[in-house]
């Protein structure tokens, strides 16, 4: 790089913000020159980067690799960095020798499409997972059937009745993913309306109502506020939230447990709440347990049959919740837990209050 116009180019390049960094190494792999973003990135200041080594100045061997590899073969080379804090941040590293000797290096910040990829496999593998459970026992007891090994009626009624689970458990994970994925992409236009919180409340009461029962859980509702707030809100949305919430609350419960639904207003919101005597939530889970394929044991969970024996229930894929946080951020509003392992939980939903 010679001549007025291609340094002053360079210092450009090289002091600019928000794109690649670059950083300019000598023959001995010394920094001569590096701008605020990669000065920023060391945690040092740019003066004080000049004549320190790459691992020096980054802690990062693999930095000083690529750099290396084009010392000493003289040809432009490629590679990747964990840099920053506890190589908190990865980049895309390009690095080429220059004629006069040293060598240029250009930075790309790959860190959100390292994590998109690690979502992505991770989405892979738990979905895999759920399907491959339900689809194995259906699959099982489809060939016992088929093989004639059975022939007494009540049997065969009992494995048809466990197919008839499984099935309704793939049809629910194939809802709950369309659902939640029109909710995270936004295509689900919200229809709000000012609502009457206490009725919003007793829909739910009565929808989760026989679930409940089955599971031989009480349904009960809080006490009114004596506020005569409205919710903005869409019903439907809202009910679907209430109700995961609700679903949630029965089948981690006791037999003989009780489910509190009630609402209160806080600030400018209102506040719905889901609570039960059940097992509840450990601190190490509390904090993930609204992301989507998140699932604290699924053994602790149980159902009673028509016997009142314990039986475990199928479960869900750990996505109720991930969309109870959608939809409450789809309106502004947010969700969360109060929970102590052992003695209950309280899981609550807010939207805006109307008129606020």
């Amino acid at each position: 790089m010679t001549g007025p116009t291609s340094s002053a180019a360079f210092e450009a390049l090289l002091g600019r913000r928000g794109g690649d960094l670059l950083i300019l190494v000598d023959e001995r792999l010394r920094i001569v020159r590096a701008g605020p973003e990669a000065a920023s990135l060391a945690e040092r200041g740019e003066a004080s980067l000049s004549g320190m080594s790459l691992i020096a100045a980054f802690g990062s061997a693999s930095l000083d690799a690529v750099a290396r590899q084009v010392a000493s073969s003289g040809e432009a080379t490629s590679g990747e960095a964990d840099l920053g804090r506890l190589g908190a941040r990865q980049f895309a590293v390009d690095a080429v020798p220059l004629g006069a000797g040293g060598l240029v290096m250009s930075l790309h910040d790959i860190t959100a499409l390292r994590r998109i990829e690690r979502v992505r496999r991770d989405f892979v593998a738990n979905i895999s997972h759920e399907l491959r459970t339900p689809l194995t026992s259906i699959k099982l007891l489809a060939e016992t059937l088929s093989s004639g090994t059975v022939d007494d009626a009540p049997t065969m009624r009992d494995f048809a009745i466990q197919i008839e689970r499984e099935t309704d458990h793939l049809a629910q994970l194939v809802d709950e993913l369309l659902d939640l994925s029109m909710i995270e992409s936004g295509e689900t236009k919200l229809a709000l309306e000012a609502l009457d919180p206490e009725e919003i409340v007793a829909g739910t009461a009565e929808r989760i109502g026989p679930v409940a029962e089955r599971s031989d859980v009480r349904v009960a509702r809080l006490p009114r506020p004596t506020d005569d707030a409205r919710a903005l809100a869409d019903p439907a949305r809202l009910g679907q939230a209430l109700l995961n919430l609700a679903h949630n609350a029965v089948k981690y419960s006791h037999g003989g447990g009780e489910v509190r639904l009630g609402w209160e207003v806080i600030a400018d919101r209102v506040r719905f709440t889901v609570a039960d005597d059940g097992i509840g939530v450990a601190d190490a889970h509390q904090g993930r347990i609204f992301e989507r394929f998140y699932k604290v044991d699924r053994s602790r969970a149980r159902a009673r049959d028509a016997d009142g024996d314990a039986e475990p229930l199928s479960g869900s894929a750990g996505l109720g919740l991930a969309i109870v946080r959608h939809i409450a951020e789809a309106h502004r509003g947010a969700a969360g837990l109060h929970s102590e392992e052992g003695v209950g939980s309280t899981f609550w939903i807010e939207v805006p209050r109307a008129g606020a």
